[in-house]
């Protein structure tokens, strides 16, 4: 699908998957959308459902979707927005993660300063994500997310930040920093972490 979500209408009726199968007939994984734009969020489930997730539930502010936590079976993941009138989102993470410790909560947003990138890591997020994005990459990060965790959002925000940890011999002359494409240094992480997976012994993957 080309365009990123916002370029996309609301259409009518339950999303299908792929193959004409409704998301919520195998097992999907679940997620929880909050954002106070009502018209994105419908926009967004509706998407996402067609890729195969469950968007179970929506929320137009973090107390709400709290407060579900605190009665309900918690999702897989949770797209949070940053700016929600008077709440801000990257202050719900600590709440989130502490309620719904195995869930991944993924910042997804307009705007992403480095200052906000870094804070919504260091609260707990799995991963921070853009909506001018096109829908395939933010469903990749969503399943690299439940594939790997943390880490896999970790490693794309430094390798694509434009940080360089290369330094350069005291005795030679300085170099500009060569930073390579972003997909392509992205994706042979990702692809060396699943050949690590693969490796593993089942009892430590368990574990991990």
């Amino acid at each position: 699908m080309n365009g990123n979500i916002m370029e996309h209408g609301i259409g009518n009726g339950t999303a299908v998957a792929p193959g004409g199968v409704s998301a919520r007939s195998f097992g999907a994984e679940r997620v929880w959308l909050v954002d106070d734009n009502e018209r994105f969020r419908l926009l967004l489930a509706n998407l996402l459902e067609g890729e195969g997730f469950e968007c179970e539930r929506q929320f137009a502010n973090p107390r709400e979707a709290l407060a579900a936590l605190a009665r309900e079976n918690s999702p897989d993941i949770i797209l949070l927005d940053i700016q929600m009138g008077e709440y801000n989102g990257l202050d719900a993470i600590r709440p989130f993660k502490a309620a719904a410790r195995d869930t991944h909560v993924m910042m997804l947003t307009t705007f992403a300063p480095p200052e906000a990138r870094e804070r919504a890591f260091r609260e707990g997020a799995s991963d921070f994500l853009l909506k001018s994005w096109e829908l395939p990459e933010i469903v990749s990060h969503m399943r690299q997310a439940m594939e790997f965790g943390t880490v896999a959002g970790l490693l794309t925000a430094f390798l694509t930040s434009g940080i360089s940890v290369k330094e350069t011999p005291k005795t030679a002359a300085p170099k500009p920093a060569v930073v390579a494409p972003r997909l392509t240094i992205a994706e042979r992480w990702i692809a060396y972490l699943r050949g690590l997976r693969k490796l593993a012994p089942s009892s430590a993957r368990e574990t991990v």
